[in-house]
């Protein structure tokens, strides 16, 4: 029956490729071992190669090395290639953000993935088993995880494969038993401490008196949430090209008019999968985040800012904003700068300072790009200097001829409130001449009298 299975859930899924080669990770443990001696088997007729792969955590003391032992005996009788890699508790503490449980299986997950670049593999099998998938279920139902969370265990989830998904522990124990199989026992296993173990050992056999077969029922309604999420997501995709203003490096902008017109329910499956979009995955994001930004579309405030897991949310009026990173904090700064370049603090740009004759200027590359703005030298009363802002800034933007308060230009001008502290300033002693990429100062523009020129340039900007 166990072998029946996994070459079902092998052939319907696409799991193995023909000529493939599949690192089998082996801890030593019944479920494992029943899975090696499977892909063993079914090896031959699907013709793909194996390699026995075996992580040994060092926390159990001389149990751990006899695993290894054991395991690499094991690969020798199969005649198979056999890797190890010894997890250091530095290894896990690297995952520690995960918790206890979550520490250790990233650490092993990452150090499998390690050891299969190092023989070539292009798939890990996992030994998860039905029992398995049912238990993570029920782990996130009691966490309080929607949909995705509910869909358990993923079948295929590459590099990793789990052929065993569809297969019960008792079948799989009584395949060890009928094949003579020979096993190691991890005491860890019957640790309560453990809430997967509490789930094993006092959960699921409550549920089975009510169901014997629970496990398959589970199976089933992960089945039908994940059908109903993949439903959702592509519905809700169709739709995002109404909602979206712009969307480019890790950043996604909504209109904020679209968004309030929404169904509660659809605006939070709307931001849940946009903060998606932007992070590439949804850890660390819970239900009560999602109504954070919810409450921040729905409120009246015309300008505010989110601070979420991985993310920053900013609202400026009718566009709502998510970014992958936190604007940079930015501390008001002042740089004097001379002629040439001169690299700008906290930014990757640079500032070019060139005095040249009006007749040698680049006019294509001034018309063309916000980065580049051209003054009347004569104009200037040097030195000069580059700054953030500061209370009581006043500006004469090109073509309005008088002075205004910077921050109602820059208003004006539709910046971003949080990225206004952080926008250049070049100045002479007496006023600012350039907010850089968006306006030169009234006070020296080009006239017919104008002999050279100071060509501003930023570089490197993104």
């Amino acid at each position: 029956m166990v072998m029946e299975s996994v070459k079902r859930v092998v052939n319907d899924l696409g799991m193995i490729p023909n000529d493939a080669r599949v690192l089998v990770a082996v801890s030593g443990g019944i479920d494992s071992i029943v899975l090696l001696d499977v892909l063993v088997r079914l090896s031959v007729e699907r013709s793909f190669e194996l390699v026995v792969g075996h992580i040994d955590h060092g926390l159990r003391g001389a149990a751990s090395a006899g695993d290894s032992a054991f395991v690499e005996r094991l690969a020798d009788a199969y005649h198979l290639p056999f890797v190890n890699h010894h997890l250091m508790t530095s290894d896990i503490e690297e995952h520690r953000a995960q918790g206890r449980e979550g520490a250790t299986r990233n650490a092993r997950l990452f150090a499998l993935k390690q050891m299969a670049c190092a023989v070539h593999a292009s798939r890990i099998a996992l030994a998860h088993t039905l029992d398995d998938h049912a238990e993570t279920i029920l782990y996130h139902l009691a966490r309080g995880a929607g949909p995705t969370g509910l869909r358990g265990i993923a079948p295929i989830r590459l590099p990793f494969i789990r052929p065993l998904i569809q297969t019960s522990r008792a079948q799989v124990h009584d395949y060890a038993i009928s094949q003579s199989l020979e096993w190691r026992e991890d005491a860890t296993n019957a640790d309560s401490s453990f809430s997967r173990n509490r789930i094993r050992h006092h959960v699921l056999p409550e549920l089975r008196a009510l169901n014997p077969r629970v496990a398959e029922a589970l199976a089933r309604n992960a089945d039908l949430l994940a059908d109903l999420d993949e439903a959702t997501a592509f519905l809700l995709r169709e739709q995002m090209p109404h909602w979206i203003v712009n969307s480019e490096d890790a950043t996604l902008a909504w209109s904020r008019s679209r968004l309030v017109g929404l169904p509660k329910s659809v605006l939070q499956l709307a931001l849940r999968d946009g903060i998606q979009q932007v992070r590439g995955h949804l850890n660390g994001i819970s239900r009560s985040h999602i109504d954070a930004l919810a409450k921040l579309v729905l409120g009246t405030q015309a300008h505010a800012d989110l601070s979420l897991p991985g993310i920053h949310a900013g609202m400026q009026g009718n566009t709502l904003t998510l970014q992958l990173h936190p604007p940079k904090a930015m501390s008001g700064w002042n740089l004097t700068v001379d002629l040439g370049e001169t690299p700008l603090p906290d930014e990757e740009a640079s500032l070019d300072l060139q005095i040249v004759p009006v007749a040698d200027v680049d006019w294509e590359a001034a018309r063309t790009s916000r980065w580049v703005e051209i003054a009347d030298a004569d104009g200037i009363a040097f030195p000069l200097h580059v700054r953030t802002r500061a209370p009581g800034d006043r500006f004469a933007p090109l073509g309005l001829g008088h002075e205004i308060k910077l921050k109602d230009f820059l208003m004006n001008a539709h910046t971003s409130v949080f990225d206004r502290d952080r926008i250049p300033l070049l100045c002479d002693n007496q006023r600012i001449l350039w907010v850089v990429g968006i306006r030169l100062s009234d006070t020296v523009k080009l006239s017919e009298e104008t002999n050279r020129v100071l060509v501003m340039k930023i570089k490197g900007v993104r």
